[in-house]
């Protein structure tokens, strides 16, 4: 029977490269079990995480304590050959050890409740790229610059209710707090060398500076079969409501002086009332026990798609512009794997889909967009749990990377990028987080 389960999965995995895609929705994961199945427990596990993947399966965690340390992450980002003609572009790499776990489960008379603070969404798109070229005695320089980073952070408490000998329901409560960098610029310059003096011929620079934030509500809702061999589980989540705070910065600056042409332009704006939509999420887990013990865990969630909408207004001095937003459905699906070698280890993996959904959209008059470099992702995660008395160390690697990007006609609509005349073929992210969590139990620490 579990022949027909992974042939279901494989199917599910390849079809979602056919029709969907999603963007910046499931960067981390978290907890002993997520972490290293990729998330793929929404039929629950014995992890107070649960309080974010499935609210339901809250009562299978004792009262324990998990915390990331540290997670040291590598992110290279950027354009192979972006200038064309074999001239390979560096790609741009980042590193960090931002923790992105901290969670805790408390029983009160017979009353479970867990709370956690996660780093959702973590993105750190970086790239720039250099050329300088000589003809005769003109020195051309051409500059490109495209920077795309932020976080969302998630602050929530859960609990669940039994409502049955198997049937469990759950529910949890999410603050959010989510801020966002964005930032381009294209720069052309034309110089004259004679006499070894540099006089401009020409110059463009085009400049575009953004941020934006908001914090508000986001809810889950849980339902959990929890059996000896089969478990099902089915969360929803809700887009973000009842926004406390909405605020963001934009400033965009064009030069553009040659033998005809002699024109600036410049917007700037400190405050503006910035608005990000997110979509309904459903989630359903199923999981599988073998006689040996080991255990199968699937997982497929879709994002409801998002329309067109006024993300804020741009003001100048001559006229307003909207700045607007929205994505497509989603649908992705991950596979997971665990076995116990004794009563002190456990080995586990996994893969998930993480896609874009962003719709990098032609702007039209009186209207701005971001455009957003990224694609469908793959992640694989490898790692194992160390348990000693009731401590648990999970170590594992989580390594993602681009597996298709969208069209180079899509880069086009970044302002002016056309003028570099790049090649926009050879788009790369990977990224490789070294997983390092430990779990004690409550109980245990109160004995120490």
């Amino acid at each position: 029977m579990h022949k027909r389960h992974l042939f279901f999965l494989f199917f599910c995995f390849i079809n979602n490269f056919v029709f969907s895609q999603n963007y910046l929705y499931e960067t981390e994961q978290f907890g002993i079990k997520g972490a290293t199945l990729g998330g793929s427990v929404i039929a629950g596990a014995d992890d107070e995480s649960m309080t974010f993947y499935n609210p339901a399966a809250i009562h299978k965690a004792p009262s324990q304590v998990s915390i990331s340390l540290f997670q040291p992450a590598i992110r290279t980002f950027g354009f192979d050959n972006f200038w064309g003609g074999n001239e390979t572009s560096q790609l741009n790499t980042n590193f960090d050890l931002r923790p992105s776990l901290i969670s805790f489960k408390v029983n009160v008379k017979g009353f479970d409740i867990a709370f956690i603070k996660i780093s959702k969404s973590v993105l750190t798109d970086d790239f720039s790229a250099k050329r300088e070229t000589v003809n005769g005695n003109n020195l051309t320089t051409q500059f490109f610059e495209y920077k795309y980073t932020g976080e969302d952070s998630w602050f929530g408490i859960g609990t669940s209710f039994k409502i049955g000998p198997k049937i469990h329901l759950g529910v949890s409560q999410f603050l959010t707090v989510a801020d966002f960098t964005y930032d381009n610029n294209i720069l052309i310059e034309e110089a004259d060398m004679t006499n070894n003096s540099a006089m401009s011929n020409s110059f463009f620079n085009s400049q575009q500076t953004s941020n934006y934030g908001d914090i508000g509500f986001i809810t889950k809702f849980g339902f959990l079969y929890d059996s000896n061999k089969h478990d099902f589980g089915v969360t929803i989540t809700t887009p973000k409501y009842l926004r406390l705070d909405n605020n963001g910065e934009f400033t965009s600056t064009l030069v553009n002086i040659d033998n005809s042409t002699n024109e600036s332009f410049q917007i700037i704006d400190n405050d503006i009332d910035t608005e990000i939509k997110t979509p309904w999420k459903f989630s359903l887990g199923y999981s599988y026990l073998f006689e040996t013990g080991s255990k199968l865990w699937a997982t497929a969630s879709y994002y409801s798609s998002i329309s067109e909408y006024e993300m804020g207004v741009i003001e100048s001095t001559s006229n307003n512009a909207s700045w607007v937003n929205g994505s497509e459905g989603v649908f992705n699906v991950g596979v997971g794997y665990s076995r116990k070698i004794n009563n002190k280890i456990e080995i586990s993996g996994g893969l998930r889909t993480n896609n874009f959904a962003y719709r990098n959209r032609q702007s039209v008059n009186n209207e701005l967009r971001n455009t957003i470099l990224d694609g469908n992702h793959i992640h694989f995660v490898v790692g194992t749990k160390f348990e000693f008395r009731r401590h648990n160390v999970l170590v594992g690697l989580d390594w993602g990377t681009l597996v298709e990007a969208p069209g180079e006609g899509n880069f086009q609509f970044l302002n002016n990028i056309g003028r570099l005349s790049p090649n926009l073929r050879g788009l790369k992210k990977n990224n490789i987080n070294v997983l390092l969590t430990y779990r004690f139990i409550i109980d245990e620490l109160i004995k120490l």
